[in-house]
């Protein structure tokens, strides 16, 4: 019977003579540091997509909550716009977005609500992406790379 327990076969078989890191160990570590990057690479993309699927639908939700009310062919202009832009403002508020994170687009003049004739228009965005999911700078690759703006835009043409 072989001698399993030390012996000249079991040494030649298993390589069990190899000092430091075996090849079990390194292939560890290495499937580790994909399976990161790979992690790291799922939440980098998906965490834009969805902040841009909120930014639109909570743009979509305040330009509604502005044109459904009656009164917007009745009384003041000036009162009637402050109205409607604290309408849009409450709606931003409520959603679960910080309140760093909803700045009004360029092009609105520091408002989030735009009215240009018969055309309304709602806008929020965040103007710095990578301070919610810092890239991982990889030899030239950045993961994940990141718009320069996460923005959302609803508009409706009022008759």
């Amino acid at each position: 019977m072989t001698d399993l327990n030390g012996g000249a076969f079991f040494n030649a078989e298993f390589g069990i003579g190899h000092r430091g890191n075996t090849v079990p160990e390194r292939s560890g570590v290495a499937l580790s540091f994909c399976g990161r990057l790979v992690f790291y690479g799922l939440v980098g993309y998906s965490v834009p997509l969805l902040l841009a699927a909120t930014y639109q639908e909570v743009a979509s939700d305040a330009l509604r909550e502005a044109i459904r009310h009656h009164e917007l062919q009745l009384g003041d202009p000036a009162a009637l716009r402050a109205s409607q832009e604290a309408r849009v403002r409450e709606v931003i508020a409520a959603s679960w977005l910080p309140d760093t994170w909803a700045r009004p687009c360029a092009g609105y003049a520091g408002s989030y609500l735009r009215v240009a004739g018969a055309e309304w228009s709602v806008c929020l965005r965040h103007d710095a992406p990578r301070s919610i999911l810092p890239p991982l700078a990889l030899f030239d690759w950045e993961i994940p790379s990141l718009p320069e703006e996460i923005r959302g835009e609803a508009s409706i043409r009022i008759r």
